[in-house]
């Protein structure tokens, strides 16, 4: 069953908007360029903006049904929503900020508890201070656990990224993963930087002049030309799940292994230290531009990284080639025309990726 299904439609301007939605549980990524209709479309799910035309229908609850009159206001929803820049209220403390989130929640209709969200959130030592005293990073944590306190149906999260470097970046990601794992509650993540939500999800919704352009798994999504189009603007990135296998002390690389792939792979240690311990599991993102393709394994070089493969499908743009390889997962290799001539690469050629362990890039 879908968790959320919606059909809108909205003028502004000169503008149109017709979009058909359906989400399920789990965390979707909502991307599309400025002015594609992502903000438009979560403010009409939320209550925030009222459509010209059309529904939104949460399990089997319709709280927008133009054609029987139906418009529950946002405070009766029960969809968390967390804005670009937090919007904490500057004269409260965290404590109080995170508690406004059940000022409206009736009794006994909590399900996520305040201890249990701050040590998840690890905010227990900015209770007592007030948002002009946290970092961009705390108040976007503080601000996901206000919207989380008031027990959603569903959260909304409207380019929760864009005003934070990437090192606060990485340390809200993993937050939102175990949200989503811990308190089971669906998510819609905007953004208009396609890495950020890879490092997410893999479940990817496209929008595009206010239309519905492609809605799926990523992979799935790039081997459509058109929307590969679309996609690659923004930077194509391969994310990859792992698992933490062993730990080197000689020479400082970490090991992990994926079920699929016929070796395991090298990551620089340090990079891996810190975030997690053997046995769990890790996402790691790796750039189609820092992968070179060869015909065969070469011994005595510097590059730990050799995965054997197959060509599985061959997307020429410009004078840059991206080959799918199959090495047990999928991965995205770009490289340049002379080099796909040069070396005969077809669709169903053996080849070799190569790559450095300093090429990975640790997401969780």
């Amino acid at each position: 069953m879908h968790v959320l299904s919606a059909h809108l439609k909205r003028k502004k301007g000169n503008f149109f908007l017709d979009i058909k939605v359906d989400f399920k549980q789990g965390i979707t990524g909502v991307f599309g360029p400025s002015g594609a209709g992502k903000t438009t479309l979560m403010h009409m799910l939320a209550g925030l903006e009222r459509p010209d035309e059309g529904y939104v229908k949460i399990g089997e609850r319709y709280l927008v049904d133009s054609s029987t009159n139906i418009y529950e206001p946002a405070r009766n929803r029960k969809i968390g929503y967390v804005f670009q820049e937090g919007r904490l209220f500057p004269h409260m403390t965290v404590r109080k900020n995170l508690l406004f989130g059940t000022k409206y929640l009736p009794k006994g209709e909590q399900f996520i508890e305040f201890d249990e969200l701050v040590n998840l959130l690890e905010v227990n030592d900015l209770l007592e201070k007030r948002p002009s005293q946290l970092s961009g990073g705390e108040k976007q944590r503080v601000a996901i656990g206000r919207a989380l306190l008031s027990s959603p149906n569903l959260l909304l999260m409207d380019e929760p990224f864009s005003s934070l470097d990437v090192k606060l970046r990485r340390q809200i990601i993993p937050y939102l993963i175990k949200i989503n794992r811990n308190f089971n509650i669906p998510m819609l993540v905007v953004s208009h930087d396609l890495p950020d939500l890879l490092n997410l999800t893999r479940e990817l919704f496209l929008l595009k002049n206010g239309r519905v352009a492609g809605q799926g798994n990523y992979l799935d999504l790039v081997e459509n030309e058109n929307l590969f189009e679309l996609m690659r603007g923004s930077g194509l990135m391969n994310v990859i799940q792992f698992k933490v296998d062993s730990r080197n002390a000689e020479d400082g690389l970490t090991i992990l292994v994926n079920k699929n792939a016929s070796k395991p792979i090298k990551v620089e240690r340090e990079m891996s230290f810190d975030c997690c311990q053997i046995g769990d599991d890790m996402s790691v993102s790796l750039r189609p531009e820092d992968i070179a393709i060869t015909l065969e394994q070469i011994p005595n070089i510097s590059i730990r990284n050799q995965l054997r493969g197959r060509i599985r499908k061959i997307i020429q743009k410009e004078n840059r080639n991206y080959c799918m390889v199959d090495v047990g997962f999928t991965l995205l290799v770009s490289i340049t025309h002379a080099s796909l001539e040069k070396m005969q690469l077809v669709e169903g050629k053996q080849v070799w990726c190569l790559f450095k362990s300093m090429a990975l890039q640790i997401n969780r």
